[in-house]
């Protein structure tokens, strides 16, 4: 540097804070869009655990699920899904016994008695 002129060392500098200004800047922007797939990754992980505490609490349903209430069975479906005792209804024929979830559709096949002779 001793051999450049005054003019020539402020354009020397100038060119090294340009440099500085843009790498600074490339920097700010990735910081930007980390703090933004931080962001995501945060409500990635939010929902996981609300799913999370859903799944273990369906599973923790089955404990106190009762396949049938006074003769009537209970979609099993809704009781673990949904947190819901709901009774299921006899669609069977005279040659089967079918109950269906009137809520969620869930279908069951029983042999809780003889097949129907109507």
């Amino acid at each position: 540097m001793r051999h450049c002129t005054r003019s020539a060392r402020v354009r020397f500098r100038e060119t090294l804070t340009r440099d500085a200004e843009r790498l600074a800047f490339d920097e700010k922007k990735k910081a930007r869009d980390l703090r933004h797939r931080l962001d995501l990754h945060d409500e990635t992980k939010a929902k996981l655990e609300s799913d999370l505490d859903d799944k273990v609490a369906a599973g923790a349903r089955l404990d106190t699920y009762q396949p049938l209430i006074d003769d009537t069975p209970q979609c099993p479906r809704c009781r673990i899904w949904r947190a819901r005792k709901e009774p299921m209804v006899d669609h069977g024929t005279q040659d089967q016994n079918l109950f269906k979830c009137h809520e969620c559709g869930y279908l069951a096949f029983s042999c809780l008695e003889e097949p129907r002779h109507r």
